[in-house]
């Protein structure tokens, strides 16, 4: 990768924010403000179904004879539900190849226990599913989960093919594994450290393979400018030499503008001791209530020390909540590739299903 590229880069980052879901950015709000999950994903609280997910994003007017009444996810005072439901139809212009794909399928699940404590459970359409239990008793808005869980690491997006997350140690935006982790929230910051068996979807760890994680975010805003900050960290002790991560991202949001991404420093010794570099930008505009102009830029550099082997890929498309739990998101994705383009760009148009 090109020392001009590597700056570049970094000056996007450092100056205008970068990374946090688009949502929290535009917000200026937490993930434990729309989801049970406090890394965010999955499951939404009451606030992220109920009143902004159905309350803000639509079309202002369009569903006011389908809304429903008194709407709630909670099937009673202790348990309560959701579920995600992602099918997309992708078109290749230059092999005229189409098809459809069921990208997610997911009910969550979770019932109280006490005021502050709750099991939650994610069961993917295959063989992917999460289940912990969530202790928030501890000081400084501090909670205790433990169980079979993503890692926290970078940034959660809803595209699993962004290269942040298919180019670092993530299958499908996810990489459950089984352990522990603790954070706490103060004011404007949330900091977790985790500790894991460090084995893909295995419940032992032979008692020498261990996975640690670090993830902290701060939120605040200037005038009428938000912004948020952040950085991960990832080693994992693997039998062929350790996997380490180290990433930042943020973001802004200005009126109509959301502007977030990420860069990611991977080191994988147990491949040949890799380094590798990942990049993420996405602007977002509001054209008016509903719908959402949005443009996307990864970058991926499979070896720093070599000068090919690199991947850009540029998307453009809208984001359209017609209706309440329904969302349509036509892409156009070009996808360069060196040494040799293999011509992968794709139309694809997602639709999602959500409560």
């Amino acid at each position: 990768m090109s020392t001009m590229r590597l700056v570049l880069t970094l000056i996007l980052v450092t100056h205008t924010g970068l990374s946090l879901p688009r949502f929290a950015v535009r917000t200026n709000l937490t993930c434990q403000n729309c989801h049970i999950d406090p890394n965010g994903g999955g499951m939404r609280t009451y606030y992220g179904s109920a009143l902004y997910a159905r309350g803000t994003l639509p079309v202002r007017g369009w569903n006011d004879s389908l809304a429903l009444e008194n709407f709630t996810t909670e099937l009673s005072d202790i348990i309560s539900f959701g579920t995600d439901l992602r099918t997309l139809f992708s078109y290749r212009p230059e092999t005229h190849t189409n098809s459809f794909y069921q990208m997610q399928g997911n009910i969550y699940l979770s019932a109280k226990l006490a005021k502050k404590v709750m099991v939650y459970l994610n069961k993917g359409l295959y063989s992917g599913f999460e289940v912990f239990g969530l202790l928030n008793l501890l000081p400084a808005n501090g909670y205790f989960k433990v169980g079979r869980f993503t890692p926290a690491y970078g940034t959660k997006t809803d595209d699993h093919t962004n290269f942040i997350r298919s180019k670092t140690d993530f299958i499908n935006n996810r990489r459950e594994d089984t352990g522990i982790e603790v954070g706490f929230s103060p004011s404007f910051m949330t900091w977790n450290v985790g500790l894991y068996n460090g084995i893909k979807g295995s419940a032992f760890s032979n008692e020498k393979m261990r996975l640690i994680t670090s993830r902290l975010d701060m939120k605040f805003h200037v005038d009428n400018i938000k912004f948020s900050l952040g950085g991960s960290f990832w080693y994992n002790n693997l039998r062929g030499g350790p996997l380490t991560m180290v990433g930042g991202f943020g973001g802004m949001s200005f009126e109509k503008f959301t502007l977030h991404g990420e860069i990611d420093f991977k080191k994988d010794k147990s491949l040949m001791g890799t380094n590798e570099f990942i990049s993420f930008i996405e602007v977002n505009y509001l054209l008016i209530d509903g719908v959402d102009l949005k443009l996307m830029y990864d970058f991926y550099d499979s070896d720093t020390g070599v000068k090919t082997g690199s991947e850009t890929r540029y998307c453009i498309g809208l984001e359209f909540f017609p209706i309440n739990g329904v969302e349509v998101r036509p892409m156009y994705r070009f996808l360069i590739e060196e040494p040799v383009d293999r011509s992968n760009n794709e139309i694809d148009i997602l639709v999602h299903f959500y409560l």
